[in-house]
């Protein structure tokens, strides 16, 4: 009980000290929205797709005091209640800061100080053994040689306590160290990071350790008909509940490789493709599986001058899953978009999406076709100072052998530099 107390009084602490500050540059911002989606949508459909209504509140504020010295504080409110699964049904509420000051900054290198600091609590309506606060905190130091190589190392502790006695507390500790290298006058980019994290106790079922690696690179070209291509792999251990805010908790290792090439045909014309590997496997959970998927992007400017731009985009893609404990559930799945946007610069934007999903399963009784439709406005006031806008979304889904549904979601968003 003390220990919450501290904590309180630390968060009530972090948000008056801003205000002694001098308020330098300062921005205000937030979001609200209401609707409906399903789990396939959270989770990367790993065998889920439940669906549920829900309701969102954000609330950003940053400042930045001095060159050196900036910090944002920011809360949210994740409200969600499930048609089917009332075990689900529950209330997240969020408290996050990151303060960033430069111990040193000099032309040619720069030493930087991270804090961030994460408290939320989880509380369910109909499952009161599933309760819990959450605490992380994680400082760090970035050292950067400007134009040659960026060094990172983070440290901290991230600790779950429930609120029913047992023993599924968790008190974390972790360290990542991770750096990118530039080289032929900042064409190539080598980065690479490590991260190991363990556990205070020893869990059934659980990995008291667990590792990350990552690596990859960039490298720009000098070609009309390439730009840049990126490559990123990565091999690792992790759980649901932190990575992807499941409300189970499930341990699992992955492998990921990815690449991605840019192609600035002309000036008005920019292409990309991605290749992207992944596979899971759980320690305790039936939902291994891997799979690829590719997707191909194009933007062209069908008009840019100095009030105008109209912008159209196409994007298709490729996927396909297969599951190594449940063979029914191996998909593959087809995507296609379209979206034109329409900007008046310095005044308004708005743009319209079409998108469609058609899915193939083994077991053709999932078989389906999902549609998206998704209308997005923006005005500007005060010279660009205050932004509000609007994000309309529909989704209907059409089911082989189940009743079709249909979905919406309104989002209300502004952003205001003081």
């Amino acid at each position: 009980m003390l220990m919450k107390v501290k904590w309180k009084i630390l968060l009530i602490g972090l948000l008056i000290l801003p205000s002694l500050a001098i308020a330098d540059d300062f921005t205000l911002s937030g979001y609200a929205e209401v609707g409906k989606k399903s789990t396939a949508e959270d989770y990367d459909e790993e065998d889920t797709d439940d669906d549920y209504t829900y309701q969102n509140y954000h609330l950003k504020f940053e400042q930045e005091v001095c060159p050196r010295l900036s910090y944002d504080i920011s809360s949210f409110i994740y409200d969600k209640d499930y048609k089917s699964k009332d075990s689900l049904d529950s209330i997240s509420r969020i408290f996050k800061t990151n303060w960033s000051y430069y111990i040193r900054d000099l032309k040619e290198e720069s030493l930087k100080l991270n804090f961030k600091l994460k408290y939320k609590e989880k509380r369910y309506d109909n499952t009161p053994g599933s309760e819990y606060d959450q605490i992380r905190v994680a400082p760090s130091l970035t050292f950067k040689r400007k134009g040659l190589y960026t060094a990172n190392l983070t440290a901290g502790i991230n600790n779950f306590d429930y609120l029913e006695a047992g023993e599924k507390d968790q008190l974390k500790a972790f360290g990542k160290i991770g750096g990118k290298r530039y080289l032929w006058e900042k064409r190539l980019m080598l980065t690479s990071s490590y991260k190991i994290e363990t556990t205070e106790e020893k869990k059934i079922n659980r990995e008291r350790t667990k590792h990350n690696l990552q690596a990859g690179f960039d490298y720009i070209f000098d070609l009309p008909w390439v730009y840049k291509i990126t490559t990123r792999s990565g091999w690792g251990e992790r759980d649901t509940k932190e990575e992807e805010e499941r409300d189970e908790d499930y341990d699992y290792e992955y492998w990921l490789y990815g690449a991605r090439t840019v192609h600035k045909i002309t000036p008005r014309l920019k292409i990309d493709l991605k290749y992207q590997y992944f596979k899971k496997d759980y320690l305790t959970a039936d939902l291994d599986h891997r799979g690829f998927y590719i997707k191909n992007t194009w933007a062209y400017k069908i008009l840019d001058d100095e009030k105008n731009r109209i912008v159209l985009n196409l994007l298709g893609q490729h996927k396909d899953v297969e599951y190594a404990l449940k063979a029914g559930n191996d998909y593959q799945k087809e995507t296609a978009e379209i979206k034109v946007a329409y900007q008046r610069k310095k005044a308004w934007k708005a743009s319209l999406s079409l998108q469609g999903n058609f899915y193939d399963f083994n077991d053709s009784s999932k078989d389906k076709e999902r549609y998206y439709v998704k209308l997005s406005g923006e005005k500007l006031f005060k010279d660009g100072d205050l932004a509000l806008s609007i994000d309309f979304k529909y989704r209907y889904t059409d089911y082989d052998e189940k009743n079709d549904t249909e979905q919406e979601a309104v989002r209300v968003t502004f952003k205001h530099r003081f």
